[in-house]
């Protein structure tokens, strides 16, 4: 028999108690460049798996029967590292523990030079150890039969045909004997080499990336799209070389040395204009997109009326007006899955998304006191996802090897 371990991550009580869980180091290398993973919820497997399985899928709840894989650990012939013996759990659990203490003596395990298999451990921290560590390349979901929900046909899908998820379990087995349909998914999946890179990221990686402390954390206005947009605006009035430079180089546009930048200028977040061109752009933290009344007035073939389509006829007028071309965007954080197909005017946007402007404006030395403040509040919005996790239990991570140095 052969088996797969979906294991679900990021479900824990230890999210909002600023301690880490033991699924940490799964999307981590150690600092002897090997992949180590955690089996939620305490690093044990059902014995009737014992040394069947070939890969753990690390996945995060999307939504019932919907899950996102961020991770495959490929594990092989010797990579379960304890064979628990006993009959009670208590027993099995002890014997866990001692056979990882074995087995950590003649390995050490450790994260920026900290042991992470303790002497006092009630449980195994370390569940097995995997010949590769794959990262999804793009968005990967896994669907079980149950799910009937429409899915977009660009997204990367596997289906799981003759298997269920579990409603409140964070592991899940399938084989091939039982579930020969979704296990033959999941190796198609896995053996797809379009859909995987390989990297190896440790506790230094992250240490490099752990101090991304702004003013917008202070005040707790992360995800204030107000805020944001006054930013924006300030930056690019205030250094317009780096206006300039972001319309070339982002924008793909050209404008001339003198242009003028207008907030809510006719409600529109950013008016910006020169000698030859308007530019509309519209910022979206977590908001959609709104209508222009509550009646939901169609056009155009049966989309929904929205301030899309009211501020590109302002634009289109003023434009024809003073003989101007215009440009229309919007800027969108990544996680933001804004599908403006339903939307009026929508055909007009060209959606800039915060990964890209976060990329462009990193490269620049702003002689700003808070530029710096301004790059690292726009981080969190380039992630897939409005909360990581993974970043989350890194910091704590990181936290207890600073502690352990001192």
């Amino acid at each position: 028999m052969k088996s797969i371990i979906i294991n679900r991550m990021y479900a824990g009580e230890y999210l909002t108690k600023e301690i880490g869980g033991g699924e940490v180091i799964n999307l981590l290398h150690a600092d002897d460049q090997k992949n180590y993973c955690f089996i939620n919820p305490i690093g044990m497997i059902n014995p009737e798996y014992d040394d069947s399985v070939c890969a753990v899928v690390h996945t995060r709840l999307y939504e019932a029967g919907c899950f996102e894989v961020i991770g495959v650990s490929i594990i092989g012939k010797s990579g379960q590292l304890f064979h628990p013996k006993g009959y009670s759990k208590k027993d099995r659990v002890a014997s866990a523990v001692n056979q990882l203490r074995a087995y950590e003596r003649n390995n050490p395990i450790t994260y920026g030079g900290f042991p992470y298999v303790m002497t006092n451990e009630s449980w195994p921290t370390v569940s097995f150890v995997s010949e590769k560590l794959l990262r999804p390349k793009t968005l990967i979901y896994i669907i079980d039969s149950a799910y009937d929900k429409s899915i977009n046909q660009e997204l990367t899908i596997c289906q799981m045909s003759d298997k269920r998820f579990a409603r409140q379990s964070l592991i899940m087995y399938v084989d091939d004997l039982k579930n020969p349909n979704s296990y033959s998914s999941f190796m198609d999946m896995i053996n797809n080499d379009e859909l995987w890179y390989e990297k190896t990221i440790t506790v230094h990686d992250g240490m490099k990336e752990h101090n991304r402390f702004n003013f917008l954390t202070l005040i707790n206005k992360e995800d204030d799209e107000l805020a944001f947009s006054n930013m924006f605006n300030h930056f690019f009035t205030n250094h317009p070389k780096l206006f300039k430079d972001f319309a070339q180089t982002v924008m793909n546009l050209k404008i001339s040395e003198e242009f003028s930048i207008k907030r809510e200028f006719h409600n529109i977040d950013l008016w910006v204009e020169d000698e030859e061109s308007i530019l509309v752009i519209e910022n979206k933290i977590k908001s959609g997109i709104n209508g222009v009344s509550n009646r939901h007035d169609f056009s155009e073939d049966g989309l929904v009326q929205s301030q899309l389509s009211k501020y590109y006829e302002f634009a289109i007028k003023e434009g024809e007006k003073h003989n101007k071309k215009v440009y229309l965007y919007i800027f969108v954080p990544n996680y933001n899955k804004l599908d403006l197909s339903s939307y009026s005017g929508s055909k007009h946007y060209k959606v800039i998304r915060y990964k890209e402007i976060h990329a462009f404006l990193t490269t620049k030395t702003v002689k700003d006191a808070y530029y710096n403040d301004f790059c690292n509040a726009l981080y969190k919005h380039t992630k897939d996802i409005p909360i990581d996790y993974s970043e989350i239990l890194m910091n704590y991570l990181i936290k207890q090897i600073q502690k352990h140095d001192k």
